[in-house]
């Protein structure tokens, strides 16, 4: 750590899954954080990327969002999905390892970071 400053970090996804490079960039982008030393105060899915927390997944989505899923399990991020454009999407189910909210729970989390990335 080295007197580096280390931030709280939001990441906010717009992208649909079917855009896996874009969501595993930002995956990639949030393992390189934690691992030195930032903290990431959500995940937040937001427009197209709502889609990642579709129930049940998509067998071609599998694999990336296991992926997250374990990413949050295992540092304690939450991986929060917007609710209200899920429901104009018609979705109706989501996959457990996300927690439908709205956009008072990214400015809830933004106001409490350092920093707020979009990918």
């Amino acid at each position: 750590m080295n007197g580096q400053f280390m931030a709280k970090l939001t990441l906010i996804l717009q992208n649909s899954v079917k855009e896996h490079t874009q969501s595993m960039n930002a995956l990639a982008f949030a393992k390189a954080a934690i691992t030195t030393g930032h903290t990431i105060a959500c995940v937040f899915f937001y427009r197209e990327s709502v889609n990642h927390a579709e129930f049940p997944t998509p067998a071609e989505n599998e694999d990336l969002i296991t992926q997250w899923e374990e990413f949050s399990q295992q540092n304690h991020v939450p991986l929060v999905v917007c609710h209200t454009v899920a429901e104009r999407k018609g979705m109706e189910k989501f996959h457990p390892g996300f927690e439908a909210s709205g956009l008072t729970a990214l400015a809830t989390a933004m106001a409490n970071s350092d920093r707020t990335l979009q990918f």
